[in-house]
């Protein structure tokens, strides 16, 4: 019997940790559309607050990751099965939809990223092109009145 109420603590504890792990995974997937808005916008200062949030959240998931795999541990060692709970389902939906999101954000922050590459480029040359013209001892065409 003691085997069982060890099962089935387990089984508690497994369920609670999946849905503080499910709870922070919906937040990271709000934050990750949030951070893919900000990107959309251009507002690239809110990006990196986001970013801060997420590396909180991740942290804790990481905590939930160790402690999740011991207890699968302990369940499947007792000959239990983890893949009846449900919510491991969602668990990996969220995930996934959260990669997804970054994936889009990545797109939307590369195109900015080769968009300001490209607006530099066009400075650079205006910079060369003005410089060049005034180290020239003529500069365009001069006015006479002697026509």
């Amino acid at each position: 019997m003691a085997t069982l109420d060890k099962v089935k603590d387990s089984s508690e504890s497994l369920i609670e940790l999946l849905g503080a792990q499910c709870s922070d995974l919906e937040q990271l997937l709000a934050l990750a559309r949030q951070e893919t808005a900000a990107a959309q916008e251009g507002k690239f200062l809110k990006i990196l607050d986001i970013v801060s949030e997420r590396s909180t959240i991740g942290k804790r998931l990481e905590t939930y990751h160790r402690q999740i795999s011991e207890l699968r541990g302990n369940l499947e060692a007792a000959g239990e099965s983890v893949s009846q709970f449900d919510i491991t389902n969602r668990v990996i939906e969220l995930a996934n939809s959260t990669l997804v999101q970054d994936q889009k954000t990545r797109s939307l922050l590369t195109a900015s990223r080769d968009h300001a590459a490209a607006g530099l480029k066009t400075i650079g040359k205006g910079q060369a092109g003005s410089n060049a013209y005034l180290k020239e001892n003529t500069k365009g065409l001069s006015y006479s009145r002697n026509f």
